[in-house]
């Protein structure tokens, strides 16, 4: 009688799901995978949150900028790193390339976040604008996508841009949108062997300000695991086509627990997850990525995701829309 009970629920729920045409599955992550057993590689264990990368002996090179050490205009910090734009260089690359003290593995970092505060009042004039491209390294060469570069901050930004003062940004970059390492269905993820070991950051945007000549400083940069305060989408797609898998590329910072994925309709896209996929066993976690979802039939489709990060379990969610054709 129990079991019939129990049928009849698991009817009565899958029922309910088809009628009201949303889609939902859960992706927890099974804390018995350890990461020995992931990747065959041991990385040093290092506690790494205080260091402090805006060091003028840490720059190893730069394009178009002077580079001065800064001593009194900081957020705090004992020393930081002024970048002063050359003659005749508005609107070009100002390039800074920042050397970290050690090899960073992706292992290490993954679901970190890169941070640094950004004084921007005298590189232009207008408030809020040009937020500067960064871009990792490996010795010289660029590694993984570059984040930023735009002239605003949206809510799904894959950064997140925290104004401190009129002369002050607080900016963070998700590590997992510059070098994802869970994906599945064709696309490869980064393998979590692979390190980085300095940072690049490229502003276009150096005006000369109030008789001023350009300048920006850079502090307190570091890689944090504390969650952002919010999720960000690294792909903005707004179409794509019917019998293809989407990945929903969501941004987000904090050791990952668990991520659940809806869809509002289920004849135009159903969440794809399926714990007997397997993927590269580069990827962290060998169920595969949560990160899916299959594309039924032509229509319009609102996806959303809920995360649980850090140490807290945080909860956050973010949506957005797909026309499939």
């Amino acid at each position: 009688m129990t079991k019939k009970i129990v049928l009849i629920l698991i009817i009565l729920c899958f029922t309910t799901c088809i009628f009201c045409g949303t889609a939902f599955s859960a992706w927890v992550y099974n804390d018995d995978v350890t990461l020995s057993q992931v990747i065959q590689t041991t990385v040093p264990t290092w506690n790494f949150n205080d260091t402090d990368f805006a060091l003028y002996d840490n720059v190893a090179s730069s394009t178009n900028l002077t580079i001065t050490k800064e001593t009194t205009l900081t957020q705090g910090s004992a020393e930081a790193i002024r970048a002063t734009s050359t003659s005749g260089t508005t609107t070009k690359d100002h390039i800074i390339n920042i050397s970290f003290d050690r090899d960073y593995y992706m292992s290490e970092i993954w679901y970190y976040k890169f941070e640094f505060d950004y004084h921007h009042r005298y590189k232009r004039e207008q408030y809020n604008k040009g937020f500067p491209t960064v871009q990792f390294l490996v010795g010289n060469a660029t590694f993984g996508s570059g984040q930023g570069g735009t002239d605003s901050c949206t809510s799904k930004s894959a950064f997140v841009a925290t104004p401190i003062d009129e002369d002050w940004w607080h900016l963070e970059y998700y590590i997992f949108a510059h070098a994802p390492v869970l994906s599945n269905h064709g696309d490869s993820p980064i393998p979590l062997t692979k390190k980085i070991n300095g940072v690049r950051i490229n502003d276009r945007t150096m005006y000369d300000y109030n008789g001023t000549t350009a300048y920006v400083v850079i502090d307190n940069m570091k890689f944090s695991a504390e969650p952002a305060s919010r999720l960000g989408i690294f792909n903005r797609w707004t179409s794509d086509t019917a019998g293809k898998y989407f990945w929903f590329k969501v941004a987000f910072a904090g050791e990952l627990h668990s991520v659940k994925l809806y869809s509002s309709d289920t004849s135009v896209a159903v969440p794809e997850f399926d714990p007997s996929d397997t993927v590269s066993t580069t990827a962290p976690f060998p169920n595969g990525s949560p990160f899916y979802f299959y594309l039924v039939a032509a229509g319009t489709v609102t996806f959303t995701a809920e995360l649980e990060v850090g140490d807290d379990h945080r909860i956050l969610s973010i949506s957005n829309t797909l026309t499939v054709t």
